[in-house]
């Protein structure tokens, strides 16, 4: 004979995360419905690394470092606590034209 199945179901409760003062464990995340999710966002303007931007600008890693600080034509840098670089995909297609347009109008202007 067949034995009934139980009615109920067991239902774990998790306990909230504590927040820590330990700067190694990460904080928790919380949802927030403001603007579209990130990972969109981060989809369509990825950052970049010190090694994308010399790639992509056909420049050595010690010309990004410099044009990151303190030269001129400056590029436009994220910089992160620990001291890298990051860079957005929009700025530096963003400085591409930038310096094209400079180079057209000096070329008129001879």
């Amino acid at each position: 004979m067949p034995q009934p199945q139980p009615s109920s179901t067991l239902r774990v409760m998790e306990r909230p995360p504590v927040p820590s003062n330990d700067p190694s464990r990460p904080m928790p995340v919380r949802s927030v419905n403001a603007g579209p999710p990130l990972e969109s966002q981060s989809d369509h303007d990825p950052l970049l690394t010190v090694d994308d931007v010399a790639r992509r600008l056909n420049v050595s890693r010690d010309w990004v470092w410099d044009h990151s600080s303190r030269k001129l034509p400056h590029l436009p840098v994220i910089r992160m606590g620990d001291g890298t670089l990051r860079y957005r995909f929009s700025g530096i297609e963003g400085f591409i034209s930038e310096q094209e347009q400079l180079s057209a109008a000096r070329r008129r202007r001879k």
